[in-house]
């Protein structure tokens, strides 16, 4: 969604757009910044990405600038509908990351007053709305939210020389940096700048100026601040030589392996899953996108090793079912843990009594805040919109988990083996994606785990690639997909379960037979069937290891093929990193 970074030091314009471009990854239909000059509000904003603004960004040396760059919600993508938006009477400049449900009552209410608006943003609205009420800013911010229905995070630029922010469901952070103080909507704009942030709560309101950071509570009363140690370092938002973080984050994979068998090995963070798991019957697994696969991964591991249901959920549709579950922990999977609908579960499975572990990436989340437990992913900053490198963290998280809790003579150590065979997949796989360049529709099929593969694999190569990409379960396939399989069209089959290769093999052959191209990937010492490109894998344990590591190929070929038709695979078109909104 949204990106938001305000700064508040002498050169605050180039150094709020160096914390900004670390939030390209969160939109870039738009971009804007705002700051005091000579005591007024001024304002550039253009369309397209945060770089538009870098020349203008330099020579703004205000000392409080907002910054904003934009995923479109509310209004396309124009000059008008971008971020920063004055109020209708120049008071205040806001920035605005979230959804107003009731925006447009609200909306329809000042204009009986008089106040009209430029744009076809909610959040225009609400910048209009704290300037219509009365008070000191921090009373015209309080009473305006308590109006509004809805997700926000707002960064709000008052003439009185301060700069407000609050939040509510989507995340927001403060930090006292070396380039002065600063609100961003995620902690990598702090990284080499702070050793520690805090992250607002729920209605809290900081007032920022060039002189300190204050904190008070939804009812005005000022609190202190308990800020939390920054771990992250500067390099893992470096790009270390390559042109697009996709790129270096596939390439990471072998490495946030490692560091996350170092960290396991080091901290006891399993030994209170036990007791979590006490008293379980049934486990319900929940995640949004990518991490709703890292679900399915999890429901048949978890299932199959601690004998009992398992189940993976869609957050958006599990949110509005009226789900029924019984001595059921729920274990919800977001990679940044601010994903706004598996947050929204959270509750449902609060009110039903259950027992809630997440498992993100990041630490300091709303999600790993509200639930029980949490086991962190390890998998450092990922910066590309389509998950690659956090996608395997999260089933290798799972994975061990399951490992763990089955195995009473289970060693951490066991796993060792797994960052040497993704090093293996990490070649060159230009052949194979020019077979897929010309190609209209690709499919993907496997059987057991290796269909939750296919499903990854499909929805990376759409994500970046816009080609018509689907993934099924191999026995499936002549239930209606076979219709769609004519001469040259490719289907990548996963085949590394053993008990079930014929049975694989058979659907292959029935492609076939269609004329499709068959793209085979399977453990190099099974029998290979007649196909056109095969890609062998390294020998492994079982099947659930190979699917740590046999979606390694098709992250790079997705990359490949997004490269080729000229596309940004760091920033696909209508997509974003973090969907803090619904």
């Amino acid at each position: 969604m949204c990106g938001i970074a305000c700064l508040a030091s002498p050169s605050s314009g180039k150094n709020c757009y160096k914390a900004l471009e670390k939030l390209d990854y969160r939109g870039y239909d738009s971009a804007g910044m705002a700051g005091l000059a000579d005591g007024e509000i001024e304002i550039f904003k253009t369309t397209g990405s945060v770089k538009n603004i870098e020349d203008f960004a330099k020579d703004f040396d205000c000392p409080l600038v907002i910054a904003h760059t934009r995923w479109a919600t509310h209004g396309g993508p124009t000059k008008e509908n971008a971020h920063p938006h004055l109020s209708y009477d120049g008071s205040l400049a806001l920035v605005h990351n979230g959804i107003i449900e009731n925006y447009q009552s609200l909306k329809t209410s000042l204009a009986e007053c008089g106040i009209g608006f430029k744009s076809e943003t909610d959040s225009e609205v609400v910048a209009s709305l704290i300037a219509h009420e009365s008070g000191s800013p921090l009373e015209k911010l309080s009473k305006a939210t308590k109006r509004l229905e809805g997700s926000f995070a707002l960064g709000v630029l008052f003439k009185e020389k301060v700069i407000l922010a609050t939040r509510r469901h989507s995340p927001l952070y403060i930090a006292v940096t070396t380039e002065g103080n600063m609100i961003a909507s995620d902690v990598v704009c702090f990284i080499g700048l702070a050793k520690e942030f805090y992250a607002l709560k729920e209605g809290e309101i900081a007032m920022v100026t060039e002189d300190k950071i204050e904190l008070y509570d939804s009812q005005l009363k000022k609190i202190d601040i308990s800020f939390c140690e920054l771990e992250k370092d500067e390099t893992s938002i470096s790009l270390n030589g390559y042109e697009y973080y996709m790129e270096k984050e596939i390439n990471e994979i072998p490495i946030i392996m490692r560091s996350f068998l170092s960290r396991y090995a080091k901290e006891d963070l399993l030994t209170p899953m036990k007791k979590l798991f006490e008293g379980v019957d049934n486990i319900a697994l929940v995640g949004c996108g990518t991490a709703y696969h890292a679900c399915l991964f999890g429901a048949k591991v978890l299932g199959e090793r601690l004998n009992m249901p398992a189940h993976a959920y869609i957050a958006s549709e599990l949110k509005y079912s009226r789900p029924c579950f019984k001595n059921t922990l729920a274990i919800l999977v977001s990679q940044s843990g601010e994903t706004a609908d598996t947050l929204g579960c959270v509750p449902i499975f609060k009110k039903l009594g259950l027992k809630t572990l997440a498992i993100t990436n990041t630490e300091h989340s709303a999600l790993a805040r509200e639930c029980d437990a949490y086991l962190p992913v390890c998998a450092g900053v990922e910066l590309a919109v389509a998950s690659t490198k956090a996608y395997v963290a999260q089933i290798l998280t799972l994975y061990t988990l399951a490992r763990y809790l089955s195995q009473e003579d289970f060693d951490i150590f066991s796993l060792s083996h797994l960052p040497e065979a993704a090093e293996r997949l990490l070649g060159d796989y230009s052949r194979l994606a020019s077979e897929i360049l010309p190609a209209q529709r690709v499919f993907f099929i496997g059987r057991g785990l290796d269909s939750v593969t296919s499903q990854e694999a499909a929805l990376k190569l759409k994500e970046i690639t816009y080609k018509s990409a689907e993934g099924y379960p191999a026995g499936e396939l002549k239930h209606g997909t076979l219709a769609l399989i004519d001469k040259g069209t490719p289907v990548v089959v996963f085949a590394t379960n053993q008990d079930l290769y014929k049975k694989t093999m058979a659907n292959a052959t029935e492609v076939k037979a269609r004329g499709g191209k068959v793209i085979l990937v399977a453990p190099s010492n099974f029998e290979k069937c007649d196909c056109d490109y095969f890609i062998p894998l390294p020998t492994l344990k079982d099947e659930a290891e190979y699917s740590l590591v046999s979606i390694i190929p098709f992250q790079s070929l997705a990359f490949l093929v997004c490269r080729a038709l000229g596309y940004n695979p760091d920033k696909p078109r209508n997509l974003a990193k973090s969907v803090t909104v619904e």
